[in-house]
Protein backbone atom coordinates (compact mmCIF):
# COMPACT_ATOMS: atom_id res chain seq x y z
CA UNK A 1 0.00 0.00 0.00
CA UNK A 2 2.76 2.45 0.89
CA UNK A 3 4.45 1.86 -2.45
CA UNK A 4 1.18 2.58 -4.23
CA UNK A 5 0.06 5.71 -2.38
CA UNK A 6 3.39 7.38 -3.08
CA UNK A 7 2.57 7.17 -6.81
CA UNK A 8 -0.68 9.14 -6.30
CA UNK A 9 -1.42 12.79 -5.65
CA UNK A 10 -1.06 13.59 -1.95
CA UNK A 11 -4.54 13.84 -0.40
CA UNK A 12 -5.63 16.53 2.05
CA UNK A 13 -5.86 13.84 4.74
CA UNK A 14 -5.42 10.11 5.26
CA UNK A 15 -8.16 9.03 7.70
CA UNK A 16 -7.61 5.70 9.43
CA UNK A 17 -11.11 4.64 10.43
CA UNK A 18 -10.24 2.75 13.64
CA UNK A 19 -8.66 -0.57 14.64
CA UNK A 20 -5.14 0.65 13.95
CA UNK A 21 -4.22 -2.07 16.46
CA UNK A 22 -5.43 -5.61 17.11
CA UNK A 23 -5.34 -5.62 20.93
CA UNK A 24 -4.52 -2.03 21.91
CA UNK A 25 -0.98 -2.88 23.03
CA UNK A 26 1.75 -0.22 23.31
CA UNK A 27 3.97 -2.06 20.82
CA UNK A 28 1.05 -2.14 18.37
CA UNK A 29 0.57 1.62 18.80
CA UNK A 30 4.24 2.14 18.08
CA UNK A 31 4.05 0.06 14.91
CA UNK A 32 0.81 1.74 13.74
CA UNK A 33 2.08 5.27 14.34
CA UNK A 34 5.38 4.52 12.62
CA UNK A 35 3.46 3.16 9.60
CA UNK A 36 1.03 6.10 9.49
CA UNK A 37 3.93 8.55 9.49
CA UNK A 38 5.18 6.99 6.26
CA UNK A 39 2.02 8.06 4.42
CA UNK A 40 2.38 11.09 2.15
CA UNK A 41 0.58 14.05 3.70
CA UNK A 42 -1.23 14.44 7.03
CA UNK A 43 -3.00 11.58 8.76
CA UNK A 44 -5.42 11.00 11.64
CA UNK A 45 -6.83 7.88 13.23
CA UNK A 46 -10.09 7.41 15.12
CA UNK A 47 -11.13 4.96 17.82
CA UNK A 48 -12.01 1.37 16.89
CA UNK A 49 -13.20 -1.46 19.11
CA UNK A 50 -9.93 -3.40 18.78
CA UNK A 51 -8.02 -0.35 20.04
CA UNK A 52 -9.62 -0.85 23.48
CA UNK A 53 -10.59 -4.52 23.14
CA UNK A 54 -12.11 -5.96 26.34
CA UNK A 55 -11.23 -2.63 28.04
CA UNK A 56 -7.65 -3.71 28.60
CA UNK A 57 -6.95 -0.02 28.29
CA UNK A 58 -9.24 2.98 28.61
CA UNK A 59 -10.48 5.16 25.79
CA UNK A 60 -8.63 8.04 27.47
CA UNK A 61 -5.39 6.05 27.28
CA UNK A 62 -5.99 5.38 23.58
CA UNK A 63 -6.60 9.09 23.00
CA UNK A 64 -3.32 10.04 24.69
CA UNK A 65 -1.42 7.54 22.55
CA UNK A 66 -2.75 9.16 19.37
CA UNK A 67 -2.52 12.79 20.44
CA UNK A 68 -6.19 13.48 21.26
CA UNK A 69 -7.90 14.69 24.41
CA UNK A 70 -10.69 12.16 23.94
CA UNK A 71 -12.17 9.91 21.29
CA UNK A 72 -14.30 12.88 20.19
CA UNK A 73 -12.52 15.56 18.19
CA UNK A 74 -12.79 17.62 15.01
CA UNK A 75 -10.49 17.89 12.01
CA UNK A 76 -10.99 21.16 10.18
CA UNK A 77 -9.91 21.05 6.54
CA UNK A 78 -10.32 24.06 4.23
CA UNK A 79 -13.37 22.48 2.59
CA UNK A 80 -15.02 20.29 5.26
CA UNK A 81 -15.09 19.60 9.00
CA UNK A 82 -14.61 15.96 10.00
CA UNK A 83 -16.26 15.14 13.33
CA UNK A 84 -14.74 12.04 14.93
CA UNK A 85 -16.81 10.26 17.59
CA UNK A 86 -16.82 6.95 19.44
CA UNK A 87 -18.04 5.06 22.52
CA UNK A 88 -16.64 5.59 26.01
CA UNK A 89 -15.50 1.94 26.33
CA UNK A 90 -15.66 -1.46 24.66
CA UNK A 91 -18.93 -3.26 25.31
CA UNK A 92 -20.20 -6.68 24.20
CA UNK A 93 -22.92 -7.46 21.69
CA UNK A 94 -25.99 -5.23 21.97
CA UNK A 95 -24.07 -2.55 23.89
CA UNK A 96 -21.28 -2.30 21.32
CA UNK A 97 -21.02 1.08 19.63
CA UNK A 98 -23.19 2.97 22.14
CA UNK A 99 -22.51 6.70 22.00
CA UNK A 100 -22.98 8.47 25.32
CA UNK A 101 -25.12 11.57 25.88
CA UNK A 102 -21.87 13.52 26.19
CA UNK A 103 -20.67 12.26 22.82
CA UNK A 104 -23.99 13.05 21.15
CA UNK A 105 -23.85 16.54 22.67
CA UNK A 106 -20.32 16.92 21.25
CA UNK A 107 -21.57 15.87 17.81
CA UNK A 108 -24.49 18.29 18.06
CA UNK A 109 -22.23 21.21 18.97
CA UNK A 110 -19.54 20.34 16.39
CA UNK A 111 -22.14 20.29 13.61
CA UNK A 112 -23.83 23.48 14.84
CA UNK A 113 -20.58 25.45 15.06
CA UNK A 114 -19.13 24.35 11.72
CA UNK A 115 -18.85 27.00 9.00
CA UNK A 116 -19.81 24.56 6.24
CA UNK A 117 -20.16 20.89 5.33
CA UNK A 118 -19.38 18.16 7.87
CA UNK A 119 -18.44 14.51 7.52
CA UNK A 120 -18.91 12.31 10.59
CA UNK A 121 -16.25 9.64 11.24
CA UNK A 122 -17.33 6.79 13.49
CA UNK A 123 -15.93 3.25 13.43
CA UNK A 124 -19.47 1.89 13.83
CA UNK A 125 -21.73 2.27 10.76
CA UNK A 126 -25.30 3.53 10.80
CA UNK A 127 -28.00 0.93 11.36
CA UNK A 128 -28.83 -1.11 8.24
CA UNK A 129 -26.47 0.83 6.00
CA UNK A 130 -23.75 -1.62 4.86
CA UNK A 131 -25.26 -5.11 4.39
CA UNK A 132 -24.46 -8.34 2.54
CA UNK A 133 -24.78 -12.12 3.03
CA UNK A 134 -24.68 -12.60 6.85
CA UNK A 135 -23.12 -16.03 6.39
CA UNK A 136 -20.07 -14.47 4.76
CA UNK A 137 -19.98 -10.89 5.99
CA UNK A 138 -20.52 -8.79 9.08
CA UNK A 139 -23.33 -6.30 8.47
CA UNK A 140 -24.72 -3.22 10.17
CA UNK A 141 -27.96 -5.10 10.83
CA UNK A 142 -26.09 -7.26 13.38
CA UNK A 143 -26.53 -5.95 16.90
CA UNK A 144 -22.82 -5.46 17.64
CA UNK A 145 -22.03 -3.80 14.30
CA UNK A 146 -23.90 -0.50 14.25
CA UNK A 147 -23.83 2.79 16.15
CA UNK A 148 -26.39 3.31 18.91
CA UNK A 149 -28.77 4.70 20.12
CA UNK A 150 -30.24 4.74 16.63
CA UNK A 151 -33.09 7.19 17.31
CA UNK A 152 -30.88 9.73 19.10
CA UNK A 153 -28.21 9.65 16.39
CA UNK A 154 -30.86 10.22 13.72
CA UNK A 155 -32.31 13.12 15.71
CA UNK A 156 -28.95 14.88 15.96
CA UNK A 157 -28.07 14.35 12.30
CA UNK A 158 -31.51 15.48 11.11
CA UNK A 159 -31.12 18.71 13.07
CA UNK A 160 -28.11 19.76 10.98
CA UNK A 161 -28.40 19.98 7.17
CA UNK A 162 -24.62 20.40 6.94
CA UNK A 163 -24.11 16.80 8.12
CA UNK A 164 -23.45 15.36 4.67
CA UNK A 165 -21.71 12.03 5.20
CA UNK A 166 -21.21 9.24 7.77
CA UNK A 167 -17.90 7.37 7.34
CA UNK A 168 -17.49 4.01 9.08
CA UNK A 169 -15.55 0.75 9.09
CA UNK A 170 -15.91 -2.17 11.55
CA UNK A 171 -17.67 -4.65 9.23
CA UNK A 172 -14.63 -5.44 7.00
CA UNK A 173 -16.98 -5.28 4.03
CA UNK A 174 -15.91 -5.67 0.39
CA UNK A 175 -16.92 -2.79 -1.87
CA UNK A 176 -19.38 -5.05 -3.73
CA UNK A 177 -21.88 -5.56 -0.87
CA UNK A 178 -25.22 -3.72 -0.84
CA UNK A 179 -25.08 -0.49 1.12
CA UNK A 180 -21.30 -0.08 1.01
CA UNK A 181 -22.13 3.36 -0.38
CA UNK A 182 -25.74 4.33 0.23
CA UNK A 183 -28.22 6.80 1.68
CA UNK A 184 -29.42 6.01 5.18
CA UNK A 185 -32.80 7.26 6.45
CA UNK A 186 -32.90 9.88 9.20
CA UNK A 187 -36.06 11.71 10.32
CA UNK A 188 -38.61 13.89 8.53
CA UNK A 189 -37.87 12.23 5.18
CA UNK A 190 -34.20 13.20 5.24
CA UNK A 191 -31.31 10.88 4.40
CA UNK A 192 -27.55 11.03 4.86
CA UNK A 193 -24.90 9.52 2.61
CA UNK A 194 -23.02 6.73 4.37
CA UNK A 195 -19.89 4.98 3.17
CA UNK A 196 -18.00 2.06 4.63
CA UNK A 197 -14.23 2.37 4.34
CA UNK A 198 -13.64 -1.40 4.36
CA UNK A 199 -10.43 -2.66 6.03
CA UNK A 200 -6.84 -3.11 5.00
CA UNK A 201 -6.65 -6.42 6.89
CA UNK A 202 -9.31 -9.04 6.19
CA UNK A 203 -12.45 -8.79 4.08
CA UNK A 204 -15.48 -10.64 5.36
CA UNK A 205 -15.71 -12.93 8.38
CA UNK A 206 -12.63 -14.99 7.54
CA UNK A 207 -9.27 -13.37 6.83
CA UNK A 208 -7.55 -14.71 3.73
CA UNK A 209 -4.02 -13.93 2.50
CA UNK A 210 -5.39 -12.93 -0.92
CA UNK A 211 -8.01 -10.51 0.44
CA UNK A 212 -7.99 -7.15 -1.36
CA UNK A 213 -5.87 -4.35 0.07
CA UNK A 214 -8.13 -1.45 -0.78
CA UNK A 215 -8.73 2.15 0.26
CA UNK A 216 -11.67 4.47 -0.36
CA UNK A 217 -10.84 7.95 -1.69
CA UNK A 218 -13.34 10.76 -1.18
CA UNK A 219 -13.28 14.10 -3.00
CA UNK A 220 -15.38 16.99 -1.67
CA UNK A 221 -16.99 19.14 -4.37
CA UNK A 222 -19.84 21.69 -4.09
CA UNK A 223 -23.00 19.63 -3.62
CA UNK A 224 -21.22 16.39 -4.55
CA UNK A 225 -18.86 13.79 -3.15
CA UNK A 226 -16.78 11.78 -5.61
CA UNK A 227 -15.95 8.27 -4.40
CA UNK A 228 -13.10 6.13 -5.77
CA UNK A 229 -11.79 2.72 -4.77
CA UNK A 230 -8.05 2.05 -4.91
CA UNK A 231 -6.73 -1.49 -5.25
CA UNK A 232 -3.24 -1.31 -3.77
CA UNK A 233 -2.38 -4.85 -4.87
CA UNK A 234 -3.03 -3.95 -8.52
CA UNK A 235 -1.92 -0.32 -8.07
CA UNK A 236 -5.04 0.71 -10.00
CA UNK A 237 -8.51 2.14 -9.44
CA UNK A 238 -11.15 -0.53 -8.89
CA UNK A 239 -14.68 -0.38 -10.26
CA UNK A 240 -17.91 -0.71 -8.30
CA UNK A 241 -21.02 -1.39 -10.33
CA UNK A 242 -18.96 -0.84 -13.47
CA UNK A 243 -17.87 2.65 -12.38
CA UNK A 244 -14.45 3.72 -11.14
CA UNK A 245 -15.82 7.09 -9.99
CA UNK A 246 -19.17 7.31 -8.19
CA UNK A 247 -20.69 10.78 -7.85
CA UNK A 248 -23.08 11.22 -4.93
CA UNK A 249 -25.24 14.30 -4.50
CA UNK A 250 -25.34 15.68 -0.96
Amino acid sequence: MLDDVHTLHTPALHLQIGDATEHGLPEEDEMAIRWLRRLPGPHQTILGNHDVLHNKRSVAAWARAYGHRSQNFTIDLPFVRIVAIGPDHDSPAARSGVLSHRTLAFLDHALASAPGDCWVACHWPLYKSVLGDPKRYFTSAMRNFYAKPVADIRTVLTRHPNAKLWMAGHTHSPITVPGFLTRTPLNRGRTIVSVNLSALVGTGKVRQPKDPILSVYLTHLPGTIEVRFRSHRRMAWAARGGRRVVNVRV
